[in-house]
């Protein structure tokens, strides 16, 4: 089982490496810590040298959607990757995933927890696009681990330590909504980490951090995390300093290599490295709820001390990393000294000394004081595992001879180990699909059934409806597309013609339906439009410009969300539940306000995912002809709060504004433009 370790510096992935460490991940600029100090190539490549000399491996992190303008620039980037030998590149965009497997086939493809891949299924689909490991979602509970596991042929891994955001992995819009940072571009501002009143039918119920959970710990999880046979467990914290990262993986490789029980000293040491109010495993143990997480301190409340063990780990020049090696020497006489060192990766290292041995005239030269100078291995990383001599009687050579032949032998073994490979560069354009006609439609999303009446009698063609309607209302709408749940836990439903897939599994799941791509499968790139062939529409992200939506070509009908509150977070953990300790799925009286006094709903949609959703509807119905001629053919508004009357009121709007009669705007702030003007960083 590999224990993953974050370096956002290269002095963290030192300290990871003298700390026991099988692995480092480390970012650059397209990484999801761009507010990280981050690596320039040449950084990366001396940690890679670095790394490789100790035999660690360093997966680099480019693992943040990618926009139709930088497309060549991050595969150029790749390409660096590629050259200077990193093991893995762990990748969030699923067409620039597409794009690196055709260029580089050598280079393994690690699937970015940002994937949020959440079933069997989802893993099964990136396996088909080449990737040989996938990182799960942090909400998975064990039993959920271990089914994909046993079934899969990628690795999987898992986080066993660190942050946990509110949100799903990938599915956070809040960040970027609220100030545009987006958390799918590495920017994420953490409005988890803020204070909100929690709010029942408008009024104050509680008030807190209630979006901020504690830190994962799953340090005494170990031996399920074993049976189970997890292929790696990665700890996060590419933040964080060098002693945290020391301090957090020496703790893990202790007890991954010992099957002990962890001692309080130890568990004392994990919380003082870094803590939110103590550690949780709920996730992993099938749980939620108030006591995963940190209602009253957002931030570290540790007190940062660390062990003198754990800054000797750190200190410049630390070498407690030691490599195994055999030795071999042969001393003949009238010959020089040969010497052979392997290592177990079945590296083999020769020197031959520079002065052939004579019969000695004194003392001879023995065995034993032999093997005394070839281990003197102390300065390199070397540690000698058992040597073989073989030496003829009465002979001697300098003892100088001995130990330059054994530093020649040494820095040859050193350069093997930190050898580039050569790996196969294939050179291709990108896949682009040419976009076919269509005309300009308008389409309507429904959480409750008068909504979806409202819609019916305007004459919308294309409703996405609830599960629990589509077999009622079937014969009553032309086009009825089945909303799936935002996430996908291996539940499945049947009998759907058509479905609205928020989630790589559920393109595996669903197969045999007319597929609809919704915004959650975060599409930036004309790309990930290939990778989607097959569908027939796809919903473009809304952290896109009207002039990079321009730029995104398409086989499949190309829709924007017009008009809404979108969802800003998928909540693991429900606060409704959490804090009134019931479940109220249907039930539209709770919200969250910020300190900016803007109130966003909470809601549930397609069963127990609940999220939060914005203050403010996003409105475009005068705006339609920009959208139009940045080559949008469809227009999706989307109802949660609304009741029937007012969505009558909007749909009439919008189907006025599609006949080219003008559109008023509601009244200044109590709508939003989204992110088609101002864009994300």
């Amino acid at each position: 089982m590999e224990l993953l370790a974050p370096a956002g510096t290269i002095k963290a992935a030192m300290a990871a490496v003298q700390s026991g460490a099988d692995a480092v991940y480390a970012g650059g600029g397209f990484s999801a810590r761009r507010a990280a100090e981050n690596f320039d190539m040449e950084t990366l490549k001396e940690t890679v040298a670095y790394c490789h000399l100790r035999g660690a491996a360093v997966h680099a992190a480019a693992n943040i959607l990618i926009k139709e303008r930088e497309a060549e620039a991050f595969l150029a980037y790749i390409g660096q990757l590629n050259a200077i030998g990193v093991d893995a590149v762990i990748i969030q965009d699923l067409g620039m995933a597409k794009e690196v497997r055709r260029r580089f086939p050598d280079l393994p493809l690690h699937a970015s927890t940002q994937m949020t891949v959440t079933s069997l299924e989802g893993v099964r689909y990136l396996e088909a696009l080449g990737f040989s490991r996938v990182v799960l979602a942090r909400e998975l509970d064990r039993h959920e681990i271990e089914y994909i596991k046993k079934h899969a042929a990628a690795e999987i891994e898992v986080f066993c330590h660190g942050a946990i955001c509110a949100c799903y992995s990938g599915q956070c819009l809040m960040s970027s909504v609220i100030g545009g940072r987006s958390g799918n571009r590495g920017m994420c501002a953490q409005p988890c980490r803020l204070p909100y009143e929690f709010l029942e039918n408008g009024k104050t119920v509680e008030q807190g951090y209630v979006l901020s959970p504690k830190d994962m710990a799953l340090i005494e999880d170990l031996r399920v995390l074993k049976e189970i046979g997890v292929d790696s467990l990665k700890i996060e914290g590419r933040l964080k300093r060098p002693e945290y990262v020391a301090a957090v993986t020496g703790l893990y490789r202790k007890y991954i290599d010992r099957d002990l029980s962890v001692s309080a000293a130890d568990m004392q040491e994990l919380l003082h490295a870094f803590n939110r109010s103590g550690f949780t495993d709920f996730y992993f143990q099938g749980q939620s709820g108030r006591g995963m997480m940190s209602y009253g301190q957002p931030g570290n409340s540790a007190e940062n001390t660390f062990t003198a063990e754990v800054k000797a780990r750190c200190a410049d020049g630390a070498n407690f990393r030691k490599v195994p090696i055999s030795i071999k020497a042969e001393l003949r006489m009238g010959q020089p000294l040969r010497l052979t060192l392997r290592d177990g990766q079945g590296n083999m290292a020769f020197a031959s000394g520079g002065v052939p041995a004579e019969q000695a005239e004194h003392k001879p030269l023995d065995a034993a004081r032999l093997e005394e100078q070839l281990e003197k291995l102390g300065q390199t990383v070397f540690v000698s595992r058992g040597t073989k001599i073989e030496l003829d009687a009465g002979v001697t050579i300098p003892i100088s001879d001995i130990n330059q032949t054994r530093r020649d032998a040494a820095a040859a073994l050193e350069a093997m180990r930190t050898a580039t490979s050569e790996r196969r560069v294939e050179e291709c354009a990108r896949l682009v699909l040419k976009q076919r006609p269509c005309e300009p439609e308008l389409s309507v999303q429904i959480m409750t059934e008068e909504q979806l009446q409202a819609a019916v009698a305007l004459g919308i063609r294309r409703i996405y409806a609830p599960v629990r309607f589509v077999q009622r209302y079937e014969t009553a709408v032309p086009e009825l597309v089945a909303v799936l749940p935002p996430v996908d836990r291996g539940e499945r439903a049947g009998g759907f013609k058509r479905v609205l897939v928020s989630n790589l599994g559920q393109i595996t799941a669903y197969r045999d339906c007319i597929l609809y791509g919704d915004f959650r499968l975060n599409i930036m790139n004309s790309s990930t439009c290939a990778a989607l062939e097959g569908f027939e529409l796809v919903t473009l992200s809304p952290e896109l410009q009207l002039r990079e939506l321009c730029a995104v070509q398409a086989a499949a009908k190309k829709e924007c969300i017009v008009y809404g509150r979108l969802p800003l977070m998928i909540l693991g953990n429900c606060p409704i539940k959490a804090l009134t300790g019931k479940c109220r799925q249907h039930e539209q009286r709770y919200s969250l306000r910020d300190r900016m006094h803007e109130t966003f709903p909470l809601l549930c949609s397609g069963g127990c995912f609940p999220g939060v959703y914005n203050s403010k509807p996003l409105f475009m119905a005068d705006r339609l002809e920009e959208l139009k001629r940045a080559g949008i053919n469809g227009f999706r508004l989307v109802f949660t709060v609304e009741p029937a009357a007012e969505c009558t009121q909007v749909i009439r709007e919008y189907q006025e504004a599609f006949c080219g009669k003008p559109v008023l705007p509601p009244p200044e702030n109590t709508f939003t433009r989204g992110h088609f003007y101002r864009g994300v960083q």
